[in-house]
């Protein structure tokens, strides 16, 4: 049985994770079927310290969903021969399990060569043909079936996939050479199974539920060719499409977390404490410890539930939490502005937002001025027709925002004038979400209709 993948979005952050572990979880104990949480990034610094003070493993770091050979192979138990097989042992294994390409493996599974009925067919015609006599065939037969798997089996020139290589590689090389089986091996050349056109056909794609986003550019590198399942979400409602209509629970409060948090509450399921506080955590981290204008009541009444579980109290934890947040020293300015950022786009207009979460934001003013290079750089070679680095600190409730790109003056149309340092100084604005995407679109929307 393949697992379906609970996965949040790239550059993923603790409401992301904990949603994903969180949502695999109630899945499990709900409905039928293997879950798994995955990540589709590596994870931050904040984000480990929660899970391991809670006693969770990371979730498996997922690049790409993509459809690959591995995905054609099917359950079917692995029949295979060794090269000291005598041709007639072959021959009755052939016959019981109704096969017609047997692979030939060494005694560490690995992919020697393979054996096909109609090699076998050619062997005795070979053998055969020079003497020209019929009655000779029984004598032929005998002394080719008291032969070895070693002496027949091809070995040269074999089309084989690895596990790894797309279905649309395998399509070609299928299309051009139409042989019934091509055998499937790892890195290690260990053979995992044989793939035809016929899994072509069969073939199912990953199935996927996704948490805290809905949107193209920020899920996983492949989402295109996956099935979605359902999606649990707390932003605006963004471009991914569906096979077949799903369950879409997409509701505006202030973190992922709430609403799986409030899933296990309306249904009276238990909630561990680890687990509570690591809901509570993704709550604390994404609503900035309650400051950010994106809470509600129900982010605040959901918390409290988990904070008698737990048996934390909200504010010291988010404190914690926040010390551990990314360790700006340790990280380039391309990877600090990368850490936390999410794409978008409007009709024709590519853009990125950025945010970096602090304590302290005075200690970022020496890299203010390698911070706008490394935005504009950044713009131009991934196209952004602007870029915005939020530097939020959160216990002053207010946001520094860093811009470059060719169309960064669409943020003075926003915002107002820029200040001496090259940045908007944003009073009271700590969520990107609420506070910045909405404010950018609209003033985009104004532009394309000038």
């Amino acid at each position: 049985m393949k697992p379906i993948m609970v996965i949040g979005h790239r550059n993923p952050d603790v409401d992301s994770v904990a949603a994903a572990i969180g949502y695999k979880t109630y899945k499990q104990s709900t409905a039928q079927g293997l879950f798994v949480a995955a990540s589709a990034g590596e994870i931050n610094e904040e984000t480990r310290f929660i899970l391991d003070y809670f006693g969770y493993e990371p979730p498996t770091v997922v690049w790409n969903v993509r459809n690959t050979v591995e995905d054609l192979l099917d359950d079917r138990e692995i029949v295979a021969i060794s090269t000291d097989m005598s041709l007639a042992e072959l021959g009755n294994l052939m016959r019981s399990h109704d096969l017609k390409t047997l692979p030939v493996l060494d005694q560490a599974g690995r992919l020697l060569g393979l054996v096909t009925i109609g090699d076998l067919a050619m062997v005795f015609m070979d053998s055969l043909i020079p003497t020209r006599d019929i009655n000779s065939a029984p004598d032929i037969l005998r002394e080719l079936l008291s032969r070895q798997v070693a002496d027949v089996m091809m070995t040269r020139d074999l089309v084989l996939f690895e596990k790894d290589e797309s279905v649309e590689e395998a399509r070609k090389h299928m299309l051009s050479t139409r042989y019934r089986n091509y055998p499937v091996v790892d890195e290690q050349n260990a053979f995992l199974g044989f793939v035809s056109r016929y899994n072509l056909l069969e073939m199912k794609r990953k199935k996927l539920i996704l948490v805290d986003h809905n949107e193209r550019k920020q899920a996983v590198e492949g989402v295109e060719e996956t099935e979605i399942l359902e999606i649990i979400d707390h932003h605006r409602v963004g471009d991914l499409q569906t096979i077949s209509p799903i369950y879409f629970h997409n509701e505006p409060v202030g973190s992922t977390c709430t609403l799986i948090a409030e899933k296990f509450l309306t249904a009276g399921m238990a909630l561990g404490t680890n687990l509570a506080g690591l809901l509570l955590s993704g709550m604390l981290s994404d609503t900035m410890i309650f400051k950010s204008p994106t809470t509600t009541s129900k982010d605040r009444q959901i918390a409290q539930q988990l904070q008698d579980i737990s048996g934390l109290e909200g504010l010291e934890w988010g404190k914690q939490i926040l010390k551990h947040t990314i360790n700006t020293q340790m990280l380039s300015d391309e990877e600090l502005i990368t850490s936390d950022l999410k794409e978008y786009t409007s009709g024709s207009i590519s853009f990125a937002i950025s945010q970096l979460e602090t304590i302290d934001a005075k200690q970022m003013a020496p890299r203010r001025e390698n911070l706008l290079k490394s935005l504009e750089e950044l713009a131009l070679r991934r196209g952004y027709a602007f870029i915005c680095l939020m530097v939020t600190d959160i216990l002053e409730e207010a946001t520094e925002l860093l811009v470059a790109g060719e169309k960064s003056h669409l943020i003075s149309a926003a915002f107002g004038p820029q200040d001496k340092g090259g940045g908007f100084f944003l009073k009271g604005v700590l969520s990107r979400k609420k506070q910045v995407v909405p404010v950018l679109y609209e003033i985009i929307t104004r532009e394309n209709m000038v």
